[in-house]
């Protein structure tokens, strides 16, 4: 059974290294990630390398993004990654 689950990020330095253990220590294959907390670099960077990094456990998986502007919005969306969705 594939669950939703909400992972929110405060604006801390190691989101990455959150958003890893929280990976490896559940079954996720979808999770929505809210971005809304962090400033443009910082939502991007961690779009792209959540979207590698847990991709390699769940190749079919999906990460939802909720992002606080359309800016980060049309950034994240010109990178091919199959598992990015923007909510």
């Amino acid at each position: 059974m594939r669950q939703d689950l909400n992972f929110k990020f405060d604006s801390s330095k190691n989101i990455m290294e959150k958003f890893k253990r929280y990976v490896k220590t559940h079954d996720c294959p979808e999770v929505t990630l809210d971005l809304s907390s962090l400033n443009i670099f910082d939502a991007v960077k961690f779009a792209v390398l959540s979207s590698a990094y847990h991709y390699r456990k769940y190749p079919s998986g999906k990460l939802k993004y909720h992002v606080p502007s359309e800016e980060i919005r049309e950034l994240i969306s010109n990178f091919s990654a199959t598992n990015l969705e923007l909510v």
